[in-house]
């Protein structure tokens, strides 16, 4: 590796990981994203394996077009990496050439909060496939995500510190709301990562398998999710949103609300309970 891909990204040890072709249906590339569309899922694979994926305004775009793909009909929304990694974070030759340029740096970041935020907020469940590494900004990108799916070799951390750098991208918010205090701090202020299968331990993934199950356990993951049905999955989400960012008694109130809204009216009820009890 060069002098210059080095610098690029975030300072990292050598990790194993692997690539795979992607699901299956018609591949375009929008910016430096791959996406494809698989039934009601929509794949986004960040394609730019020879800087382990950093962000630049290509990947920003290709997520902002994989997310308005996702909100119009789609299920499930699947992020993951090319060339056996995740994402190491911004692309630092960017953020370089942005110092002292507040409004070019601003756009930069605010595009990056904004389409994490679509990701976090969309009408469709989100998971993030971990391999390698998922650093800063792909941490970022991760926290973003309903479910995280880590291969045990993954190696995951915050780590902005390691460049004398800050959070910009909700990474200082999110992490404290997903972990435990002594665990968000830690990874904020020490820069260390940590494994897949701790990452599970912690509570910041929810899934973590080695990396001959990866795959298997993905597909499995991204079926049992694109099942569910897509209303019910929207309300729950927004249910989980509410217990985390309200009072209990307005979450309470929000719950019984979106029970009652969902019960009366939505089609798929009916059916459901109806065949419920013929199994019966």
């Amino acid at each position: 590796m060069s002098h210059r891909r080095r610098d690029r990204c975030w300072r990292l040890d050598p990790v194993r990981g692997r690539s795979r072709t992607s699901g299956g249906g018609l591949v375009t590339r929008v910016g430096q994203v791959l996406i494809d569309r698989v039934g009601s899922v929509v794949h986004a694979r960040l394609d730019r394996p020879d800087v382990r994926n950093c962000i630049d305004f290509g990947i920003i775009e290709g997520l902002e077009r994989a997310v308005e793909m996702a909100r119009a009909d789609a299920s499930v929304l699947v992020v993951r990496g090319s060339g056996g990694h995740f994402c190491a974070g911004a692309d630092l030759d960017l953020v370089r050439g942005l110092i002292g340029d507040r409004k070019g740096l601003a756009a930069y970041v605010t595009r990056l909060i904004e389409v994490l935020d679509a990701i976090e907020a969309g009408p469709f469940a989100s998971l993030a496939a971990i391999e390698g590494y998922a650093v800063a900004g792909g941490c970022e990108m991760l926290l973003a995500c309903d479910v995280v799916l880590a291969s045990t070799e993954a190696r995951i951390g915050d780590r902005h510190l390691e460049h004398a750098l800050l959070p910009g991208a909700g990474g200082s918010v999110r992490l404290v709301r997903a972990l435990p205090r002594a665990y968000a701090r830690w990874l904020l202020q020490s820069g260390e990562m940590i494994s897949g299968d701790q990452a599970q331990a912690w509570g910041l993934a929810a899934l973590a398998v080695p990396p001959d199950e990866f795959e298997s356990e993905l597909d499995r993951v991204v079926n049992r999710l694109a099942s569910r049905d897509r209303v019910a999955m929207t309300a729950v989400r927004e249910m989980a949103r509410c217990a985390e960012d309200e009072p209990p008694a307005a979450a309470m109130q929000r719950e019984r609300e979106l029970f009652l809204d969902h019960i009366t009216t939505s089609p798929n009820v009916r059916e459901q309970l109806d065949g419920f009890v013929k199994r019966s």
